[in-house]
C-alpha cells in the first residue's frame, strides 16, 4: 500500500503537477514491464506446447482408436458381453449398454414450432442496446424509469515514448 499524505500538508501547484508527471512515468514503467512479461510468458508457453504436442496428439489418437475399438467390440459382441444384463463389471471398470428413445429434431423444426404457436419451445433472449438508450433524449428515458446523471470521470494517457523506469 503506497503512503498517503496528511491532508494537512499543502502542495504548490507545480508540486502537484511533478507528482502526477512522475506518477505517469511509474504507470508507463508498469506497462512496459506487463507487456514484457506477457512476451515472455507467450513464448515460454509457445516453447512447452512445442514440446508437449507431438506426445499430447500421439496420446489423444491411441484413446480415440481404443474408445472405438471398445464400442465396436460392445456392438458386435452385445449377446456374449450383456447376457441378461445392462451393466457388465470387470476389473478395470465396467461396460454398460441401455436403450434409451432419443428425438431427432430436423432443421426445419423452429419455423414449423412458430408457424404452430408452440412457443414454449423457442428461447427468445432479449436484452437493451444501451448505447441507443443513452441517445434517448430525456422525455422518453422518463417513461422508462431511466434518469440521465452526470458522472465525474478521471483517466490518463501515456505519450508513445514514455518507457517508464521502476
Amino acid at each position: 500500500m503506497t503512503k498517503q499524505r496528511k491532508q494537512d500538508e499543502i502542495l504548490s501547484p507545480a508540486e502537484i503537477k511533478k507528482s502526477a508527471d512522475a506518477c505517469l512515468y511509474r504507470i508507463a514503467g508498469y506497462n512496459n514491464m506487463i507487456e514484457a512479461l506477457e512476451d515472455e510468458a507467450k513464448a515460454a508457453m509457445l516453447a512447452l506446447e512445442a514440446e508437449y504436442s507431438p506426445r499430447l496428439m500421439a496420446t489423444k489418437e491411441m484413446l480415440k482408436r481404443s474408445v472405438c475399438w471398445l464400442t465396436d467390440t460392445m456392438k458386435s459382441n452385445k449377446n456374449i458381453l450383456f447376457d441378461g444384463t445392462d451393466v457388465v463389471r470387470l476389473t478395470n471398470g465396467s461396460l454398460i449398454h441401455s436403450v434409451a428413445d432419443k428425438v431427432s429434431i430436423p432443421r426445419d423444426a423452429l419455423a414449423k414450432c412458430e408457424e404452430l404457436g408452440f412457443a414454449e419451445v423457442i428461447k427468445i433472449a432479449k436484452s437493451l442496446d444501451r448505447d441507443a438508450v443513452e441517445k434517448w433524449p430525456d422525455e422518453r428515458l422518463i417513461l422508462i424509469g431511466a434518469e440521465r446523471k452526470p458522472k465525474e470521470e478521471f483517466s490518463y494517457d501515456l505519450k508513445k515514448e514514455t518507457t517508464g523506469a521502476l
